[in-house]
């Protein structure tokens, strides 16, 4: 192998340890996507009265308002010009801010009326969302750019995937940690839970903007970014069809997913569980482990698999193996043995492990596509878009979830004896829409049209016009 070959071998690989430093930075990310949704219910709905359908409004709203930040964020990364780099001081900046906010959301004062929890759910959670675009954008912008190689940047990703399962498993045990002896209830637990919460965002968001170096870009890339990276211009990227692709597949599996997912928190409390809060805190904290840990060591396989048939076809057959899992829902979750529930969650996590690991490679194989086409890199503006097109997604689940539970006639009063027609509703609603939502997202993921030849034919046509081809 030539001097410039084993040159070009080595800067495709990103090292150890800034894959670990992106995986940290992923355990931060994970958390602020899911840490307060994972709380909203039984913290404002259970403890403090707020009704689920105006949790489901608030939710929406903070999402809109992200519809406009994350875009903007996006060229503003996309724009800077620093010696720290485009994407890291955001990223140090976000996690200082989401950490603080984060803790703020359950020190709400005591013996208030549910329209001021309401208020003060929709307040902070809009000022938290806004820090965590400061972080978020940046954060999977920088993942992009970490290495040009198409295989390289689904092991990048399997980091990511990796690390945001090993939160997911904490924040499934929230809730399990606020009915502990120690607190006083719900509410005094999720305070001082909320606090230690704040401190481990502080400390994993801010290692990939401290330890991860940044691709330096040329004065001619520069220069060429200042004339065509505008605001007026960022739904630009929207017009790259293969993005278009992974953007329709990315929201109906999460759609599908996480429309009806709130229901397995009211299915196991006063289905299984019969209205038994401490009992169903146990097996919500066991279920969500189980399924974290299975997306750990399903990863490596998910990028096994990849290596061997591409991206699309890998994603496309764990995606399946998912629809399985979701069709078992209806037999796995009884009182007669509430562990067996954990069949479907090991069916299910492959395949949302692949969908959240090889989406985002696919994305950026696109932004070579991009640059091939425009002569712009702008990850930002696609992080961004891949983000905001999450959140909006997760938005929408959450504001109809609220109607959905309200629709199935639930009413927390009647506690473990809910009616009979209510419970089935639930169960059948938390079977089937999940199904519906994969199969839909497959069918859209198959037309999608870079594969591995493809990949590097793009990037050898970008490095000859960047003058760097061996």
């Amino acid at each position: 192998m030539s001097d410039v070959c084993q040159k070009k071998v080595k800067q495709d690989k990103a090292g150890m340890g800034e894959k670990i430093a992106y995986g940290l930075g992923a355990v931060a990310e994970n958390t602020m996507q899911n840490g307060i949704n994972n709380m909203a219910n039984p913290f404002f709905n259970v403890a403090l009265g707020v009704s689920p359908a105006q949790l489901g409004i608030a939710t929406f709203a903070f999402r809109i308002w992200e519809a406009v930040t994350d875009p903007i964020m996006g060229m503003i990364s996309d724009r800077t010009e620093s010696r720290f780099g485009r994407r890291k001081p955001y990223i140090v900046i976000g996690s200082i801010l989401t950490a603080l906010l984060f803790a703020l959301m359950w020190w709400c004062p005591l013996g208030m009326s549910s329209g001021f929890y309401f208020g003060w759910f929709l307040l902070i959670s809009i000022l938290f969302y806004t820090a965590f675009t400061i972080f978020g954008v940046p954060f999977v912008a920088l993942g992009y750019e970490m290495s040009p190689d198409y295989h390289e940047r689904t092991r990048i990703m399997s980091f990511r995937t990796w690390f945001a399962s090993l939160s997911g498993i904490c924040i499934q045990w929230l809730f399990w940690l606020t009915q502990r002896g120690i607190f006083k209830g719900t509410v005094d637990g999720m305070r001082w839970v909320g606090i230690g919460v704040g401190i481990l965002l502080l400390v994993m968001g801010a290692a990939p903007g401290l330890f991860i170096k940044e691709r330096l870009l040329t004065g001619a890339e520069i220069a060429h970014n200042r004339k065509t990276i505008k605001f007026s211009r960022m739904l630009e990227v929207l017009s790259v069809a293969p993005f278009r692709c992974i953007l329709w597949s990315l929201n109906w599996a999460i759609l599908g997913m996480f429309l009806v997912i709130t229901l397995g928190f009211y299915i196991n409390v006063y289905y299984v569980f019969g209205g038994d809060l401490k009992a169903a805190s146990m097996i919500l904290g066991v279920q969500g482990t189980f399924y974290h840990l299975c997306c750990m060591t399903s990863v490596p396989l998910v990028a096994w698999v990849s290596g061997k048939v591409g991206k699309k076809v890998a994603l496309l057959i764990f995606m399946f193996i998912a629809v399985l899992g979701c069709l078992s829902k209806w037999w796995c979750f009884t009182p007669a043995n509430p562990w067996l529930q954990l069949v479907s969650t090991g069916l299910i996590a492959p395949g949302l492990s692949a969908i959240w690991t090889l989406l985002a490679s696919m994305t950026a194989d696109v932004t070579d596509l991009d640059e091939l086409e425009h002569g712009t890199r702008r990850e930002g503006s696609f992080g961004a878009f891949y983000c905001w097109t999450m959140k909006l997604g997760f938005a929408v689940c959450f504001l109809i979830s609220g109607f959905i539970l309200q629709w199935t006639g639930f009413d927390a009063k009647f506690g473990g004896a809910q009616p009979e027609g209510t419970l089935f509703a639930i169960r059948l609603l938390y079977t089937l829409v999940p199904m519906i939502g994969i199969l839909t997202a497959m069918a859209v993921i198959a037309r999608f049209p870079i594969n591995q030849q493809q990949a590097a034919e793009i990037r050898k046509q970008l490095e000859v016009r960047r003058g760097t081809a061996g």
